[in-house]
C-alpha cells in the first residue's frame, strides 16, 4: 500500500482516542471510522486486499457486537503499513463469508449500523 498523502490524512485522522468517551460518542466514531476507510477504498486510496477484507470484517463483527472500541481498533488495522503488518495477526480474523467484496462490505456494516442503532437491538438501550 503506497503512502499517499490521503492515505496518511486519513491515518491521522483516525488516531485520537475515544477510552473515555460515553458510548454512545464511542459507537459514533467506530462506525465514521469504518465508513471513511469503505470510502477510501472506493475512492482508490487504498487497496482492498486480503489484510483489508479481514480487518474490517473483524471490525463489523465488533460493531455488530457492540463493542465499539474494539471495532474502531480493528477499523485502524486495515490502513496500517505493509511493515506494521504480520501473517499471525492477520490469522486471528478469518475472512467472513459475505464480506469479500467492497459492495458486501458496505451492506454488511449498514446492516450491522442498523442493528446498533435500533432500541431494542444490540448497542441499544432496553426500555
Amino acid at each position: 500500500m503506497s503512502n499517499s498523502a490521503d492515505l496518511i490524512a486519513l491515518r491521522k485522522s483516525l488516531v485520537d482516542s475515544s477510552e473515555e468517551l460515553p458510548p454512545e460518542v464511542r459507537k459514533q466514531m467506530a462506525q465514521d471510522a469504518i465508513r471513511q476507510i469503505l470510502a477510501a477504498i472506493e475512492s482508490g486510496v487504498c487497496p482492498l486486499g486480503d489484510w483489508e477484507r479481514r480487518c474490517l470484517g473483524a471490525a463489523i463483527t465488533s460493531l455488530r457486537a457492540a463493542k465499539s472500541n474494539e471495532a474502531r481498533s480493528r477499523a485502524r488495522r486495515a490502513l496500517w503499513p505493509e511493515e506494521n503488518r504480520r501473517n499471525a495477526a492477520i490469522a486471528q480474523f478469518p475472512l467472513k463469508p459475505g464480506m469479500s467484496s467492497l459492495d458486501e462490505l458496505k451492506r454488511e456494516f449498514e446492516a450491522a449500523r442498523a442493528m446498533a442503532d435500533r432500541p431494542n437491538g444490540r448497542g441499544g438501550k432496553i426500555v
